[in-house]
């Protein structure tokens, strides 16, 4: 009988993957990971003394928050000694309260007051959404104050003018439109209230602040 040469294959022999390119590789993610850590602590430690170094500045120039303790007290003191003059209607009620709220702990208007404040408001609606058939979707109620402070002997001593606006929807129901057109009214009147007396508080605060340098 003849044997059976059947054609053997050579087999490759399987080999253990090298450690060390794993081990060079994971090193490489290793090293780039600490890199950008150490990148983005620098960027932080830049930013951070470019803030200290900007504020620098300001303090020898005499720069201070409105409110400091220096001036805290003064132009809180002077605020709650201001009376409040406007029109008699619903916006200038408005405005004259909100004022009190934001400038006094009580709410109400000194009792002898050494300053009054004059307020003229001018308010208007305007449409700013309109339909092809001209029905009006929303609208935008405008508030514009011009306002005086002045003195016990009528002399003027600050003078400016704060304006606001806020938006409401109008739809079908009337009864719905005039409660959002009077919470808008409520709105405005409040941002121009929080307008006028950040003027104000700004001027007090620069007159102590001349004061205090004059005395020195």
């Amino acid at each position: 009988m003849r044997r059976s040469s059947a054609r053997r294959w050579p087999s490759k022999k399987w080999r253990r993957p090298s450690m060390g390119k794993r081990s060079a590789r994971s090193s490489w993610f290793r090293a780039r990971s600490s890199t950008l850590w150490s990148e983005r602590m620098h960027s932080l430690r830049t930013a951070l003394l470019l803030l200290v170094v900007a504020a620098l500045p300001l303090g020898g120039c005499g720069f201070r928050p409105l409110y400091s303790d220096r001036g805290t007290e003064s132009t809180v003191n002077k605020l709650a000694d201001v009376d409040v003059s406007v029109p008699e209607n619903d916006i200038g009620r408005l405005l004259k309260y909100s004022l009190l709220d934001r400038m006094t702990d009580t709410g109400y208007a000194p009792a002898s007051a050494a300053y009054k404040l004059m307020l003229s408001p001018s308010a208007y609606t305007e449409n700013v959404a309109v339909q092809q058939n001209a029905a009006v979707t929303r609208a935008n109620f405008v508030l514009v104050v011009p306002f005086t402070l002045v003195g016990t002997d009528g002399k003027t001593l600050f003078r400016s003018v704060a304006r606001s606006r806020s938006s409401y929807n109008r739809v079908e129901s009337e009864f719905a439109n005039l409660t959002a057109s009077k919470d808008a009214e409520k709105r405005t009147a409040e941002a121009v209230a929080d307008d006028i007396k950040l003027q104000l508080s700004v001027y007090f605060d620069r007159q102590t602040s001349a004061a205090t340098t004059s005395a020195k």
